[in-house]
């Protein structure tokens, strides 16, 4: 008699092991999607995504000043080749420039920098503006758009 019991028991633990066959698959899977999604994140240059949604539009997506804007709105000056930055500078990519200027701030502000926006005012967090977090914020997405536009020289 307790081998019958044992006998119908064991077709129990058979179903819960591929239960947990199944859960650890289903972890598996998800474990493999969220390091696949998070290796396509890093795989994108810091700040590019940053330059994408903020700059390309007048910029271009490759940077060169031919971005769908230029034809849209009149600018003078058009926007820059940001591709040509270095080369512009006896090969010396000026970083500290690139990042002042798409901060925005440290300048006068002139009749040609109306058109290009305060990425430094525009960029702060909502709710904390100026704040040291939000500053410190700032400065390092601008400082990321700034080396991946040192990237980009040709």
């Amino acid at each position: 008699m307790p081998k019958k019991v044992f006998e119908n028991a064991s077709h129990k633990p058979h179903a819960a092991n591929a239960a947990r066959r199944c859960a650890t698959g289903a972890i598996a899977v998800a474990a493999i999607l969220a390091i696949a999604i998070g290796s396509a994140r890093a795989a994108q240059p810091a700040g590019q995504a940053d330059y994408q949604q903020y700059c390309s539009d007048c910029h271009g997506k490759d940077a060169r000043g031919n971005g769908p804007l230029v034809k849209q709105i009149p600018m003078a000056p058009p926007p820059s080749d940001l591709t040509l930055l270095a080369s512009a500078h006896g090969g010396k990519f000026p970083f500290d420039d690139v990042v002042d200027v798409i901060d925005g701030r440290k300048a006068i502000p002139s009749h040609a920098r109306i058109q290009m926006p305060f990425w430094g005012v525009t960029l702060q967090k909502p709710g904390q503006e100026f704040s040291p977090a939000s500053d410190a914020a700032v400065k390092q997405r601008i400082q990321a758009i700034a080396r991946y536009l040192e990237g980009l020289q040709r």
